[in-house]
């Protein structure tokens, strides 16, 4: 099927990564996924087929959930959201754009992550007496309380590390800032990571040249930030999540394990019993 391209209105195939007329992203592009879902009714299918116990496991499919102590995605217009509730009924977003099958593909693989973490903590826990049970029980809540303590020594122990490993790049290398937001006689700009520039017009974004050749004393971040009074480019169509990561294509197709847990009835006729409480951390983001 032909599709109409956002950028110059020619037409070409649906499957084609990039318009063959001016090399802009196609927005329709079919992703393979070698059977993993990729929109939120397909994963709500796939946790039927298979018999995923997403209440045990407080996960909310298609649903903007209010409650503590949730994952979840759904759509809010043409925005897909994956978010986690915390204990404390905090809410930290995930994802929030365009991108459905990404979007999928995160839950997804917290899905296999939270199963395995449970599967672990609840190791013969079936053959353990009461009393052993309580033990570990008991030690479990002494470990996540020392863990709740200790994580602002961790972060700021990391923050501190990545600051050091920050100013020592940026001293050894001098590198110019890379892709991200630069504000230019008061006018937005936004370099993505393959060098296209786009400035935004006051209503969305449109392709341009850097209006110089060296626009490093102009950088803003290379995060959105509201105070820009711009629009978000992760929302605009040239918005491209393969330009950040090459982990996101991998997972599509790294599922042997995720596979032969979920496929296993028997898997989750012990399941049934577990303490889904146990091998979570609800404190964290993600």
């Amino acid at each position: 099927m032909d599709v109409k391209c956002g950028y110059c209105d020619s037409f070409f195939d649906d499957t084609l990564e990039k318009c063959p007329n001016c090399g802009a992203t196609n927005e329709n592009i079919r992703r393979i996924s070698d059977g993993i879902p990729k929109t939120i009714a397909e994963l709500q299918q796939y946790c039927v087929d298979h018999k995923v116990p997403v209440q045990q496991m407080h996960f909310h499919i298609g649903e903007d959930y209010k409650g503590a102590k949730a994952y979840g995605i759904y759509r809010e217009g043409e925005k897909v959201i994956v978010y986690k509730n915390k204990a404390d009924g905090s809410r930290a977003v995930r994802y929030s754009g365009k991108d459905e099958a990404y979007a999928v593909n995160e839950i997804f693989q917290k899905m296999r992550t939270e199963y395995n973490g449970h599967k672990e903590a609840n190791a013969g826990r079936q053959q353990m007496s009461p009393q052993k049970q309580a033990e570990r029980a008991a030690y479990q809540q002494k470990l996540a309380q020392r863990r709740k303590e200790n994580r602002k020594n961790r972060i700021l122990g990391i923050t501190i590390l990545v600051l050091v490993g920050i100013f020592l790049i940026i001293a050894i290398a001098n590198q110019k800032p890379g892709y991200g937001y630069y504000n230019y006689k008061n006018e937005y700009y936004y370099q993505r990571p393959n060098g296209s520039w786009y400035l935004y017009n006051n209503y969305d974004w449109e392709p341009v040249s850097a209006p110089l050749d060296d626009m490093s004393d102009y950088y803003s971040g290379s995060y959105w930030d509201s105070d820009y009074n711009i629009g978000n480019f992760a929302d605009s169509s040239y918005y491209d999540p393969s330009d950040y990561s090459s982990s996101s294509s991998s997972s599509y197709d790294d599922d042997d394990n995720w596979r032969s847990s979920w496929d296993d009835d028997d898997d989750w006729d012990s399941g049934s019993s577990w303490d889904w409480d146990s091998g979570s951390d609800w404190d964290s983001d993600w």
